[in-house]
């Protein structure tokens, strides 16, 4: 599978548990570059590296991550759920019986943030859900990340603020 960044091509390959270090290399990397953006959103891979890697690994199992490659390199991630997580569950409850695919993690490497790779994610991971003939794609986020929820809007209507373990708005897309 490939993806079409400018006149850039990156592949796509589904990734193995050979690949965890790697995932999880990538998240780390974001975490530490969030949390200089003043908000806590995933601040549990800084805190407890240890106790949040099951549910990467669960995802790797289940064939649900992805990574994107430039030359070779790895240089993002996204994780496409068609099973919800205990997360999920909690976040959109009575909804979760729905043929949707939860939207998790996505990363790109900060040595190539700002050239529209992450919408191309989100365009690959739209069209991703729509070739496995779901209906939706949903994902939440910190409320109190305000960058990421305005990156997030220029996309996608929000559909409600949820408190549950802090403020979270939540995003349902449908396709």
């Amino acid at each position: 599978m490939n993806v079409y960044v400018g006149e850039n091509v990156l592949q796509v390959k589904r990734a193995s548990m050979e690949d965890m270090n790697t995932v999880l290399k990538l998240l780390v990397n974001a975490a530490e570059w969030i949390q200089t953006k003043e908000t806590t959103q995933w601040d549990y891979y800084l805190n407890d590296l240890e106790g949040s890697t099951q549910e990467v690994k669960d995802s790797i199992q289940n064939g649900s991550t992805f990574l994107f490659y430039k030359n070779e390199q790895p240089i993002a991630t996204v994780t496409l759920e068609s099973t919800p997580s205990e997360w999920d569950i909690d976040m959109w409850e009575d909804e979760v019986d729905d043929p949707v695919v939860y939207l998790h993690r996505v990363v790109v490497d900060r040595e190539y943030a700002g050239n529209g790779l992450g919408n191309q994610i989100l365009d690959w991971s739209e069209n991703f859900v729509r070739e496995k003939g779901m209906e939706k794609m949903r994902f939440d986020c910190l409320a109190s990340n305000e960058r990421l929820n305005a990156y997030y809007q220029k996309r996608y209507p929000l559909k409600e603020i949820k408190n549950k373990y802090g403020e979270h708005c939540k995003y349902e897309v449908k396709l």
